[in-house]
């Protein structure tokens, strides 16, 4: 039988969006000062708990760039890019602060009644669930009885775990803090072993 594969989930470090409570999901932009420290505390939490790791994926995105450098670098490892991993692309209304979004444009609302529903320009709920899952999958698929690093994002990861745990993308119930580390194994079934793991940031 197939050894089941660990993935190491990360979310990547603090942004300015984050500070200003603005959904930036595509848009580019650097972690803060706090953001780069908290990277350093997650790399040293992730060399010291898992040294064994083989490989650190990433999003292709400049916060989870940088985030997963400083984990690659204290393992002696490179960081691989995984397109898939991004966050969830809103097209026309990134930008916008979580409250607009909620309030004028009732996101989560037609999110929960249209999977199909799609801002300008953006993805739907449908595309970015479809699209994280299987990156996830196939970083699963392609490291057997191994664990592996994966740094990403809060939202489309959100939607990926309720799908592979629940079948339902809009029961994003969990949702991790700021190089929060968690654990998810895929085979035989899916299972959370660990979430928001959040020890080695305390006092930050």
């Amino acid at each position: 039988m197939q050894q089941r594969a660990i993935l190491t989930l990360v979310r990547h470090g603090e942004t300015s969006a984050n500070l200003a409570g603005v959904w930036h999901g595509s848009t580019d932009g650097p972690l803060t000062d706090r953001g780069r420290e908290q990277a350093l505390r997650v790399a040293r939490f992730l060399q010291g708990r898992h040294a064994e790791a083989s490989a650190v994926y990433t999003s292709p995105l400049l916060r989870a760039r940088d985030t997963a450098r400083a984990i690659a670098e204290s393992l002696g490892l490179e960081p691989r890019l995984e397109l898939g991993l991004a966050e969830y692309h809103l097209g026309s209304w990134e930008g916008k602060t979580y409250r607009e979004l909620h309030e004028t444009h009732r996101l989560w609302e037609e999110m929960r009644r249209d999977p199909d529903f799609a801002p300008h320009g953006g993805e739907s709920p449908r595309q970015v669930t479809e699209r994280i899952t299987a990156a996830l999958r196939r970083i699963g698929e392609g490291h057997p009885g191994e664990r592996v690093i994966v740094v990403t994002h809060g939202g489309a990861l959100s939607m990926a775990l309720a799908a592979i745990l629940e079948g339902d993308y809009t029961r994003w119930r969990r949702v991790m803090s700021n190089c929060a580390v968690s654990e998810l194994v895929l085979e035989p079934a899916p299972e959370l072993l660990s979430f928001n793991q959040t020890d080695h940031l305390d006092g930050l």
